[in-house]
């Protein structure tokens, strides 16, 4: 046991150096500068970060379907992102809605081409993982909702500064209280704690790049335990979320509960700080 824990804090670092590293090389690159609801500007360098610390990470431990499933993701998410950044506009396609009435209007978008990439690298991921496992199709369709909306939801938090970071941190534990991987918790949340200095401070941000890489390791790490009824009580919780993202802002409902107001701000580098 004490090896696997050995194991895991070696593999935390390593995703932690990976993202940190990364992330700075990349900082000021000008194609990856956006507004945020600051109206300041921020780099989604750090969402490159942590997708190349997933994705090396992933091969570091020969998990090779994981690896493949960050690679789309974070690709299609990337492309997602730079789409955005060329058209800021108030009629581009939001949310999975925009989406699905953009391709019912027979345009393909990025954010559709990105679902998909989503759905079918958590249903792959999901089918080699229950064949090790012994699961049957129900536990496929579960596993694969839990991972592929674990990615939407990480980026739909991911609009203010540390949100989603510390969304990741808390659904990862909570999952491995039930039954934990130490490795694919160490490298969660080393990744976590390496991107966390510069976007609490507003300097970098997930994006969808990140977000949705990040979020997927998440449901990963939710899809472990063996009980089937916690593994569906995820899945309704995660189909719901997604759900009341499209009639009810997130932020709003954040900002009106005082706990959960405090929690959001914690942390996080407040205008005029030095």
């Amino acid at each position: 046991m004490s090896n696997r824990w050995a194991i895991a804090f070696a593999g935390g670092l390593g995703a932690a150096a990976i993202t940190g590293i990364v992330t700075s090389l990349v900082k000021s690159a000008p194609s990856l500068q956006r507004t945020n609801h600051r109206g300041q500007t921020v780099s989604l360098s750090e969402g490159i970060g942590v997708a190349t610390a997933m994705i090396g990470s992933a091969v570091a431990r020969q998990d090779f379907p994981a690896a493949a499933a960050f690679t789309a993701t974070a690709n299609a998410g990337l492309a997602d992102d730079l789409e955005d950044l060329r058209d800021e506009s108030a009629t581009a396609p939001k949310g999975l809605r925009g989406h699905l009435t953009a391709l019912q209007e027979g345009r393909v978008t990025t954010g559709m081409v990105k679902v998909a990439a989503i759905g079918s690298s958590a249903v792959g991921y999901a089918l080699v993982y229950g064949n090790r496992h012994d699961r049957n199709l129900y536990d496929l369709l579960v596993d694969s909702i839990i991972i592929a909306g674990s990615a939407n939801i990480a980026n739909l938090f991911d609009l203010r500064p540390g949100r989603a970071l510390k969304m990741s941190a808390a659904c990862s534990l909570v999952a491995s209280c039930v039954e934990c991987n130490p490795r694919l918790l160490g490298v969660a949340l080393g990744t976590i704690g390496a991107a966390a200095p510069s976007d609490l401070a507003g300097e970098t941000m997930l994006g969808d790049v990140g977000a949705n890489t990040l979020g997927m390791q998440v449901g990963m790490i939710a899809a472990i335990p063996q009980s089937r009824l916690f593994r569906t009580g995820m899945a309704g919780i995660t189909l719901g979320l997604i759900g009341a993202a499209e009639v009810v802002s997130f932020s709003k409902v954040i900002d009106s509960v005082p706990f959960l107001s405090k929690l959001d701000q914690l942390g996080v580098k407040q205008a005029g700080d030095q």
